[in-house]
């Protein structure tokens, strides 16, 4: 009995130091890891490098569950950046889409996307594909419209449309529809009823 206990307690703490060694990863920069082995990379930053297409050999990093490329001047990503399954957070801000990337769609496990200070003006309703998305950051984008798909994610905890005018309609419909969701927007405008 005893063994049992002292097995189940080891199991315990070396569970909850993996986790913590997840969530306190370190973030490498791009030009930090060209000789490291791509399978122990698992937070990438390649932030404010003015980029307009990521580079080819970002795609050896498989296994990233972080991924910032904010600040750069990103407009699409391209099919194929669905190879980055695990991926967990991304981080577009400061970039130049118009439209929520289709790519995104396929992140299966994708919990956080960070897409603020964009030129993007519909939430879309792709975003129902990943599963387990639970916070959205649209924060200062022209959003004028919201796909009824984005209604029916059931596993969404937070959203930020802050910085964005909305008319009274379309504030009261997105928090009457998104009851249980944390919403950070702000007052609606009647200048654009």
């Amino acid at each position: 009995m005893m063994r049992l206990f002292v097995a189940s307690f080891l199991i315990f703490l070396s569970s909850n130091w993996l986790l913590c060694q997840k969530k306190n990863q370190h973030v490498y920069a791009f030009e930090d890891v060209s000789f490291a082995n791509p399978d122990t990379i698992y937070a990438l930053s390649l932030s404010k490098n003015k980029l307009t297409e990521l580079p080819k050999e970002l795609w050896k990093f498989k296994n990233l569950t972080e991924l910032h490329l904010e600040r750069n001047r990103l407009s699409s990503l391209p099919d194929s950046f669905d190879v980055f399954k695990n991926l967990e957070y991304l981080n577009l801000d400061r970039n130049d889409f118009e439209i929520v990337p289709l790519a995104i769609s396929r992140l299966e496990n994708l919990k956080k996307l960070v897409m603020s200070r964009n030129q993007i003006n519909t939430i879309s309703g792709n975003l129902f594909y990943c599963k387990k998305l639970e916070e959205i950051d649209f924060y200062d984008n022209p959003i004028g419209s919201v796909e009824p798909l984005i209604f029916e994610m059931k596993q969404l905890k937070k959203l930020d449309i802050q910085g964005i005018m909305l008319s009274t309609k379309m504030h009261t419909e997105v928090k009457t529809k998104l009851n249980w969701v944390k919403i950070t927007m702000d007052p609606p405008c009647k200048c654009m009823d």
